[in-house]
C-alpha cells in the first residue's frame, strides 16, 4: 500500500461515515425534537450562511497556524461535542446553537482534510482520487446500515451514529500523513485576499459553483418529484444509490487516469456537458427506464467537476495556502451557490415542476463556459 493511503483514506471512512448519516436523516432527528418543517428549513438555511464563512476562515486559521493537523482534529472533536450537546438541548435557542456550530467545525474540516490529503498523495504517490473514493464508498454504506438503525431504534440512533464516527477523526486528524515533515510557512492574510484578485482563481471558483450548484433542484426535490410520479421508495431510494455507486467506481478505479487524461479543466468541461443533458432530460420529465442512465451520468456531473475542481485549485494556489483556496472554492460551490440554486428552485418547482431542472441546465453552461476558458 502507498505510503500515506492508510491515513488519509481513514480520516474520510470515519468523517463520511457521520455525513452519510447526517444528510438524510438529521432533518428526521429535528423533526422527533419537535421542530416544524419550516423551523427545520430556517435552521438549514441558516446553517448553510455559516457553513460558507467557516468553509473559509478556519481553514485559513489553520493555515496560519501552520498547524493543520490539529486543527483537523480540534475541529473533529468539536463537531462530536457539539453533536452530542443536541442530546440535552432543552430550548430551541440551544439546539440552533449546537447545530450551527457541529456544521461549522464539519465544514471548517473538509478543505484542511482535502488539501492534507493532496499533499499525501503527491509524496506517497497515490491518487487523492482514491482516498477520496474509499470516502464515498463510506458514505454509501452509512446511508444504507444508518438506516437500517435509524428504522430498528429511532432517530437517535442517527445522532449517535454520528457522534461515533467522527470520535476516530481526532485521532486520524492528529496523524494525517499531509502534516508530517517541515511546517509550510505562515500566510497572511493579504496573500488569502490575493487569490480573489486573479481572474483564474475566481474563474475556477465560479466553474466548481455552477457545476456543483446544478445538482440543487435534484437534492431537493428529486425524490418528492419521483414519489410524485408513482415511484416507489425503495426504486428511488436504490436510484440514489446507483448513481454514488458510479460515484465511488471512478473515484477508486478510474479517478487518476481520468484526470490525467482529461486535465483538470477538462473534466470540468466533460461534467459541465453531462449536464446539459441530464438537466434538460429531467426537465422534460422522463421515464422511469430514463432515470437510470440519467442517474449514471452523477459520474460525470458531481465527481468529474469535484475531482477537476480540486486538482485546478491545488495548481493555482501556493501550498501554503492549500486549505484556505480549497474552503474557497468549497464554500462558493457547496455553499452559495448551493443555496441560491436551492432558493430559485423553491419558486420554480412549485410553478413549472420538473421545469426546474431548467436550473441545473443553466448552471451547466455556465460551468462548461468557464472550465473551457480554463483551458
Amino acid at each position: 500500500m502507498p505510503a500515506g493511503l492508510a491515513g488519509s483514506s481513514g480520516f474520510y471512512v470515519f468523517f463520511f461515515l457521520a455525513i452519510g448519516a447526517h444528510m438524510p436523516f438529521w432533518p428526521l432527528w429535528l423533526s422527533d425534537w419537535g421542530l416544524s418543517a419550516a423551523e427545520i428549513g430556517a435552521l438549514t438555511a441558516s446553517a448553510v450562511a455559516v457553513r460558507v464563512i467557516a468553509g473559509v476562515a478556519l481553514p485559513y486559521a489553520a493555515d496560519r497556524a501552520g498547524r493543520p493537523r490539529r486543527a483537523l482534529a480540534l475541529l473533529s472533536g468539536l463537531g462530536a461535542l457539539a453533536f452530542l450537546a443536541h442530546e440535552w438541548a432543552g430550548s430551541r435557542a440551544l439546539l440552533y446553537a449546537a447545530t450551527i456550530i457541529a456544521g461549522a467545525a464539519l465544514a471548517g474540516a473538509m478543505p484542511i482534510a482535502d488539501a492534507l490529503t493532496l499533499r499525501a498523495a503527491s509524496r506517497g504517490g497515490f491518487s487523492y482520487a482514491l482516498a477520496r473514493g474509499i470516502g464515498s464508498a463510506a458514505f454509501l454504506s452509512a446511508n444504507l446500515l444508518a438506516g437500517v438503525a435509524v428504522a430498528s431504534f429511532g432517530s437517535g440512533a442517527a445522532l449517535w451514529w454520528i457522534v461515533l464516527s467522527l470520535l476516530p477523526c481526532i485521532w486520524f486528524g492528529l496523524r494525517h500523513p499531509g502534516g508530517a515533515g517541515a511546517p509550510l510557512p505562515s500566510p497572511k492574510l493579504s496573500e488569502a485576499a490575493a487569490l480573489l484578485r486573479r481572474p483564474d482563481f475566481l474563474l475556477i471558483m465560479f466553474a466548481a459553483a455552477s457545476l456543483q450548484g446544478s445538482h440543487a433542484v435534484l437534492y431537493a426535490y428529486g425524490s418528492l418529484h419521483w414519489s410524485a410520479a408513482g415511484i416507489g421508495d425503495g426504486t428511488i431510494g436504490a436510484l440514489w444509490a446507483f448513481s454514488v455507486l458510479l460515484e465511488v467506481l471512478l473515484m477508486v478505479f478510474y479517478g487518476r487516469r481520468f484526470i490525467a487524461w482529461a486535465g483538470p479543466a477538462g473534466a470540468m468541461a466533460l461534467a459541465g456537458a453531462a449536464g446539459l443533458v441530464r438537466w434538460a432530460a429531467m426537465a422534460l420529465d422522463p421515464p422511469l427506464a430514463l432515470l437510470w442512465p440519467l442517474q449514471a451520468l452523477h459520474a460525470l456531473t458531481f465527481t468529474a467537476a469535484w475531482l477537476g475542481a480540486v486538482a485546478m485549485t491545488e495548481r493555482a494556489a501556493p501550498a501554503a495556502l492549500g486549505a484556505t483556496a480549497q474552503g474557497m472554492v468549497g464554500a462558493m460551490a457547496g455553499g452559495a451557490m448551493m443555496s441560491a440554486a436551492g432558493f430559485a428552485g423553491s419558486f420554480a418547482y412549485p410553478a413549472f415542476g420538473a421545469g426546474a431542472f431548467w436550473i441545473g441546465f443553466g448552471l451547466s453552461l455556465l460551468g462548461l463556459l468557464a472550465a473551457l476558458r480554463l483551458r
